[in-house]
């Protein structure tokens, strides 16, 4: 039935992507994207309805990831990154879509916006502390801390809008907006898609793709057919389980990378966790990494003995401050806990075999657990308001650093940290790594908060696993750090 509902599904999308692939000579001049998530805005401020890689085709950020990802620049041709600030110099050819210059009032523009409008402005206050034009064509912005990561953050979070279209206005550039991308924006369809065009008059030069049509997002399974059919050519957070499916097919080339989000069972998150030590040690050494792998990712990954994705985990990757799974050792710590026999709620929106596997090996040591599934928005909402108790969450995300996902399990994080177990140890150290500007000692603090980290026992990842993104393999776009990050630079994507 599952795969009948596939089969109509694909058949409804590929309605709207037949006969956009080639030009009337028969060159390919078009790629379809099947997006990760539905492009509800087209405005930057309003990131959590927007998806991504239409941002990063429509607007340009200030720096980038190449295929090594290494940072380099868009906007910004130049900078200098210390551990007060970072200083950016701009193009001076780059221009917007309607021919306008982008300049340092467009960046200080854009950045107001973000502080005072956006979605995320706390992303931002939590890492600038200001920001400021030093001339036509150069920006600095302040750091919060010395760790603080600008150039990272800024790709994925700071497009840059302009002045004059936007404040002129705001419904019209919600409707038909402008960028300083790789392709203008030419329509959204009703169903979603989105349709971008090449932007001739680029400043890194005109892409080779001219037209890009963004499809609205579809289950996996049907993702993977449109692909071997043809009838899509890029699709990015491929199931790492379905990609057997792909192997021998030379119309596709499929990139991995490490991501740097991990699954992660969070605990603590209400007073009954927060105040039993022994009750959350006996869940952290009584759940099998393995057997997560196996029944929630088709037995692709690796078992997790670091507390955040390996990738963020840098140096301290692989460093083991004592057992993980260790059913005797969960046995003991439950003995000695407060546990009444009353059943435990994991709440979820997403991860349900995750949620499931967690069950079994808890319930098989004596723990009743009950899985909870809610929307998104309403798993949100418990979050902040302090409502879990357990859930599941990938945690991390490609701008993350160690540093900023140890301040998270800190007292001070208005999401998790905050409703977990408080720890006056543990949020010292986080306060002196925040300051410290001396990497050796700071180095030194974290190894610390990891040990103490583990010994409070907070949250427990369960496995590491790839990213993926297919592509057809008559385009030529070989980007490692877009795998990793699930971020595609579609300016970039060049034609065999």
């Amino acid at each position: 039935m599952k795969k009948l509902f596939s089969i109509l599904l694909l058949a409804a999308m590929l309605t709207g992507m037949a006969a956009c692939g080639e030009s009337a000579g028969g060159e390919r001049d078009t790629l379809t994207y099947i997006a990760l998530y539905p492009s509800d805005s087209l405005v930057p401020l309003d990131i959590s309805l927007c998806e991504p890689n239409v941002m990063h085709a429509v607007y340009d950020g200030l720096v980038k990831f190449d295929t090594n990802g290494d940072i380099v620049p868009r906007l910004a041709e130049s900078w200098e990154d210390s551990s007060e600030k970072t200083v950016f110099h701009l193009a001076q050819d780059a221009t917007f879509h309607d021919g306008s210059p982008v300049t340092a009032d467009d960046v200080i523009f854009t950045m107001d916006l973000y502080f005072n409008q956006g979605a995320y402005a706390y992303n931002f206050e939590e890492r600038i502390s200001s920001y400021e034009k030093n001339d036509d064509y150069t920006v600095t912005f302040y750091k919060t801390a010395p760790y603080i990561d600008l150039l990272t953050f800024s790709i994925e979070n700071i497009w840059i809008l302009p002045q004059d279209a936007y404040e002129s206005d705001p419904e019209g550039f919600a409707e038909h907006p402008i960028g300083s991308g790789p392709y203008t924006f030419e329509s959204l369809d009703s169903d979603g898609t989105v349709t971008l065009k090449a932007f001739e008059d680029y400043h890194l030069g005109a892409p080779e793709v001219k037209n890009v049509i963004v499809k609205p997002p579809v289950d996996p399974s049907t993702a993977i057919i449109a692909l071997e059919t043809g009838e899509a050519d890029l699709v990015m957070d491929a199931p790492i389980s379905q990609l057997s499916l792909l192997e021998g097919n030379e119309d596709v080339t499929v990139v991995l990378d490490p991501s740097t989000w991990s699954a992660n069972t969070l605990m603590g998150l209400n007073d009954r966790l927060a105040a039993d030590p022994n009750l959350r040690k006996a869940i952290y050494h009584g759940i099998s990494r393995e057997n997560a792998i196996k029944l929630a990712n088709e037995g692709i990954g690796e078992p997790a003995v670091d507390p955040f994705s390996r990738r963020i985990m840098g140096d301290f990757a692989g460093i083991e401050y004592g057992p993980t799974y260790d059913p005797e050792l969960a046995r003991e710590y439950l003995e000695k806990s407060n546990y009444d026999g009353q059943p435990i709620t994991i709440t979820i929106w997403q991860e349900s075999y995750l949620a499931q596997s967690v069950q079994s090996d808890l319930m098989e040591l004596g723990i009743d657990i009950e899985i909870e599934q809610v929307d998104s928005t309403a798993w949100v909402d418990m979050l902040v308001n302090g409502e879990l108790e357990m859930t599941i969450a990938p945690l991390g995300t490609f701008s993350s650093t160690i540093e900023s996902m140890l301040i998270t399990m800190s007292s001070e994080s208005a999401s998790y940290g905050g409703n977990m177990e408080i720890s006056p140890e543990y949020d010292e150290l986080v306060a002196r790594i925040k300051q410290e500007s001396d990497e050796a000692v700071r180095h030194d603090l974290i190894g610390q908060a990891l040990e103490l980290l583990y010994d409070r026992a907070v949250a427990v990842n369960l496995f590491d696993t790839p990213f993926a993104y297919v592509i057809n393999s008559d385009f030529d776009y070989n980007n490692v750090a877009s795998a990793g990050s699930l971020s595609i630079f579609l300016g970039d994507v060049k034609l065999k």
